[in-house]
């Protein structure tokens, strides 16, 4: 079931909320969402919804052992369990194929015919994601940084909680679980419910009129990637990197409204990333909860920044390596994370060491838009790869940017996708770099009835697009 949907919007939300504020216990109310946001998660398919079941109840399960033991050996030996069993299911449904191929080649080379076994294996979606969270919490446990929970329906609402089960943000059980297991009567307070209102119709704006609208002049572009022009070439790369933005972000607005509507915070995922000034900045604008996850959970079980330079420069190669390999089984995803995992490093060197050099100092002095407008730039080819289907593809595109006779000539748009697709890609661009965020924006905001009728003439406009199904780009992760 996608936000963006009929179903969703005028039959399943209405009757969650409903039944959420006529419930008076809060333990029915952590069982109504939690059941509702099983049904949510079925809806696409039932079959995997044992999966998550049998996730969550593992990881609950130990959590209460590593609470109730000191022994050492005891404890290593279930956190080993937990991340093991976690990164196994994420390895086995993500990766299967792209690991059976990757030997495949490899023996290929050397003269072994070894042919990988051709299984039906569909990847369950928000895998990546509910994964991601229940394992933090095992992890926390384990490093004595927090408490086991006994109430198991408070935690299997936090795992499988509809609004962002299935493309986060990635939340923390220390975030989200303390908010669920509030015992006073829920009541609907209505500023925070018109919050919650506010940023579902603008996320549903963001990924309806603007992401949507230049997805489809990228695709069918791409479809001619061979025979387009410089400009062309150019576009589907801005186009692609302003689509990603609205596309992602809209869902973690949605996903936010909806927890408001509940009563319940989420943490922010997005600060204007393309308003950075560096890839380090960058990193801390874009997905947030998936860097601070990464941080906390990666960077510093290498190490972080505690055992010298050299092996701190290793850690942030590493760390950004393997968040592309996360996004996805493809060496697109591999390369892209090694891309972003050299810029950080470069950032971190040139600070440490060359911070006087005159090329560093030069673009230290440059105006700020002027350092907004580079950092854009490094990002939009980092994203050609991240939306390449494989390496020749990706070669093929940086080609026809840089080395293309062709300069100007619009062969892979349609008259009519062309206007509709510049139009959008410039207000797209607009409100990325002219407009405060929504967050910025929330914070001075009150209900009235001038809001009102502005985000209902909004959600109306966008209702109007509904009639065709559009997933979220991120549901592939």
């Amino acid at each position: 079931m996608l936000f963006n949907s009929f179903e969703f919007i005028f039959l399943f939300l209405p009757i969650v909320l409903v039944v959420y504020y006529c419930t008076s216990s809060a333990s029915l109310r952590q069982k109504w969402i939690t059941l509702a946001s099983y049904f949510f998660y079925a809806f696409w398919s039932y079959k995997f919804a044992p999966l998550l079941f049998a996730t969550t109840l593992f990881d609950f399960k130990v959590g209460q052992w590593l609470q109730k033991t000191e022994d050492p050996r005891k404890r290593k030996t279930l956190i080993t369990a937990s991340i093991v069993l976690n990164l196994s299911l994420l390895g086995f449904f993500k990766y299967f194929y792209f690991m059976t191929d990757t030997a495949t080649s490899v023996l290929h080379v050397f003269g072994y015919n070894w042919m990988a076994p051709a299984w039906n294996i569909v990847l369950p979606v928000g895998i990546s994601f509910y994964t991601f969270q229940s394992m933090s919490y095992t992890i926390d446990v384990y490093r004595n940084k927090s408490k086991s929970y006994s109430n198991f329906w408070a935690f299997a609402e936090y795992v499988s909680l509809f609004p962002q089960l299935i493309a986060g943000p990635i939340v923390r059980h220390s975030d989200l679980v303390p908010q669920i297991l509030k015992n006073e009567r829920v009541r609907a307070n209505t500023e925070i419910f018109s919050k919650g209102i506010y940023f579902f119709c603008f996320g549903l704006a963001k990924k309806i009129l603007i992401a949507d609208r230049i997805g489809i002049g990228v695709d069918q572009a791409l479809l001619e990637l061979p025979f387009l022009s410089m400009i062309e070439s150019w576009l589907c790369a801005v186009g692609y990197t302003v689509q990603l933005y609205f596309d992602f972000s809209g869902y973690s607005d949605m996903a936010m409204g909806l927890a408001w509507m509940l009563g319940y915070e989420l943490p922010r995922n997005f600060n204007s990333p393309y308003k950075s000034k560096s890839i380090t900045e960058f990193w801390k604008r874009w997905h947030i909860s998936l860097s601070l996850w990464l941080r906390d959970y990666l960077y510093i079980s290498l190490g972080g920044n505690k055992e010298g330079r050299g092996k701190t420069y290793r850690n942030l190669f590493l760390t950004m390596l393997l968040g592309g390999f996360w996004h996805g089984a493809g060496w697109t995803y591999i390369f892209w994370g090694i891309y972003h995992g050299s810029l950080l490093v470069i950032e971190r060197v040139s600070e440490e060491f060359f911070s006087e050099s005159f090329i560093v100092r030069t673009f230290y002095k440059m105006p700020a838009v002027l350092k907004i407008f580079l950092t854009f730039l490094v990002v939009i080819l980092g994203w050609v790869l991240f939306r390449s289907p494989d390496i020749q593809f990706a070669g093929l595109w940086y080609q026809k940017m840089f080395y293309n006779s062709n300069f100007f000539k619009f062969a892979g748009f349609s008259a009519s996708v062309r206007d509709r697709f510049i139009g959008s890609l410039a207000i797209g661009l607009i409100i990325i770099f002219a407009c405060r965020n929504l967050w910025e924006k929330q914070q001075t905001y009150k209900f009235s009835v001038p809001q009102a009728a502005w985000l209902a003439l909004l959600f109306f406009i966008s209702v109007l697009y509904l009639a065709t199904e559009s997933p979220f780009l991120y549901f592939q992760f």
